[in-house]
């Protein structure tokens, strides 16, 4: 079979000669351009599955080339890399077309775990496959890049159980299915049970499955998830929220590779890889005799601790813009562009829901705005810089006390907005929809905001009157 071709487009020759020797050693073929012309030319000529790419060329900016690079025949993975870590300048590279970006000086495992991410996602022999979920692990801080490096590490090694450790809402879901897509068990059921959400005894029959009759409302036979990810992947959510029974019987089907259903006398035999993910301290939790150690033992033969949003704010803005492109494609509309302002307010906020939490944020503001962006003034409350004082008309507040400072300006909020309400239906003679459209609202939107603050349209349909009224 035909390397796959390797185009390193970058002046500085003692590096890119390095790079060279340490590719090869990995099975590709290499071949180097100094100049953005010169890469162009190998590239239209030699047509390569992947291209590194300095932003600093002699004659050119790098990424200049990506257009160029998006008309090939066959279109090349692109990972750019530069000197200058800039958040903006990697929001840039990806919108434009590049499908990483490096910030000098890296690891050489970091652009391993990049281009095995790249072999998956674009498959260097096949363009059909893909990895969404790897490519859904969105940063460049080293938190990240040490992430991707562990799950591609583990999906290529045929360690049985992976422990997922870390904080809700940080993604552990989506590693997982990263690992089973990486894995060579990727054609083979993925498959996810949440073991908080179910008491003890469907537990059992949701893991192994049961038989007809076992038990009451057992009309007939089903298969559990253990049968059911056969050859693949089973994903144990919350595994820490398992009861004992459920936790001896998990131990024992794990160390025989074998089951019985609930209520049945045949041994299964089942070859799962089993993930379990918890957002509590597993070992805490072994040590107050909450969790059996054998099976905790069992399940860690590889521990993975997902970073916290608050520990990679660095990658706050590009999550954010991809979250973005995603809600406005699932709400069929345009993308809007997060505002400097209201990256800032992102980057100082804490996050104790993570991503989760930020997912949220990004679509309140697509809900309750109709602006081409998404600004400051649409996100909630807590995330907005809080100043010395406030200061409307007759209300003014000063607090050293963050409690009493938020309610305060929480009622300087509400105060405003009420009175903003009352005005846009008094000057449409109180139609709902024209009174949005003058708020520059959905309409939708208006009437929730109406029933919030308790204001009835029909107290401003007297034709003979402008006066408003308020309903105290």
């Amino acid at each position: 079979m035909t390397k796959p071709l390797f185009l390193i487009i970058d002046d500085e020759r003692n590096f890119s000669e390095f790079l060279k020797e340490a590719l090869e050693g990995e099975g590709y073929e290499v071949a180097l351009a100094g100049t953005a012309r010169a890469g162009l030319e190998l590239a239209r000529k030699s047509l390569p599955r992947v291209v590194l790419l300095d932003q600093n060329l002699p004659d050119q900016q790098g990424l200049a080339l990506l257009p160029e690079f998006q008309r090939l025949a066959s279109v090349p993975v692109v990972i750019v890399i530069t000197a200058h870590a800039e958040v903006g300048y990697a929001v840039t590279a990806l919108k434009a077309g590049a499908f990483h970006y490096l910030p000098k000086p890296f690891a050489f495992d970091d652009l391993l775990a990049v281009l095995a991410q790249a072999a998956i996602t674009n498959d260097l022999l096949s363009p059909t496959s893909s990895n969404a979920a790897m490519q859904s692990i969105i940063g460049t801080s080293a938190a990240v890049h040490e992430l991707r490096r562990q799950l591609v590490r583990i999906a290529a090694s045929p360690v049985p159980a992976v422990l997922l450790e870390g904080e809700s809402g940080t993604g552990k879901e989506l590693a997982a299915r990263a690992i089973h897509d990486a894995s060579a068990r990727r054609s083979a059921p993925f498959v996810a049970v949440n073991c908080a959400a179910l008491s003890e005894t469907l537990l059992m029959s949701e893991l192994f499955g049961h038989e007809r009759g076992s038990f009451t409302d057992a009309r007939q036979q089903k298969k559990g998830v253990f049968e059911l990810a056969h050859g693949g992947t089973l994903l144990l959510d919350e595994v820490s929220e398992m009861g004992v029974r459920a936790q001896a019987a998990l131990l024992r089907a794990l160390e025989q590779r074998s089951f019985t259903r609930v209520g049945g006398q045949s041994e299964i035999k089942v070859d799962v890889r089993v993930i379990a993910a918890s957002n509590r301290d597993m070992r805490q939790l072994v040590s107050t005799g909450q969790f059996r150690i054998d099976l905790y033992h069992r399940l860690n033969v590889v521990r993975v601790m997902l970073p916290s949003l608050r520990e990679r704010t660095v990658d706050i803005p590009l999550i954010a813009e991809h979250l973005s492109r995603s809600i406005a494609l699932s709400y069929g509309e345009s993308v809007r562009p997060v505002t400097p302002a209201a990256v800032a307010a992102l980057e100082g906020y804490e996050w104790p829901g993570n991503i989760r939490e930020l997912r949220n944020v990004i679509e309140r503001a697509y809900v309750i705005s109709g602006g081409p962006q998404v600004e400051l003034r649409d996100l909630p409350d807590e995330l907005h810089p809080v100043p010395a004082a406030i200061q409307t008309g007759d209300v003014a507040v000063r607090s050293a006390e963050s409690g009493r400072f938020q309610d305060a300006k929480r009622e300087v909020v509400e105060h405003f907005e009420r009175g903003y309400l009352l005005e846009a239906l008094r000057k449409a003679g109180g139609n709902v929809t024209s009174a949005a459209e003058r708020a520059g609202v959905l309409r939708q939107v208006f009437q929730r905001m109406l029933l919030r603050h308790g204001i009835t349209p029909t107290d401003f349909r007297d034709s003979t009157s402008t006066r408003v009224r308020h309903p105290e």
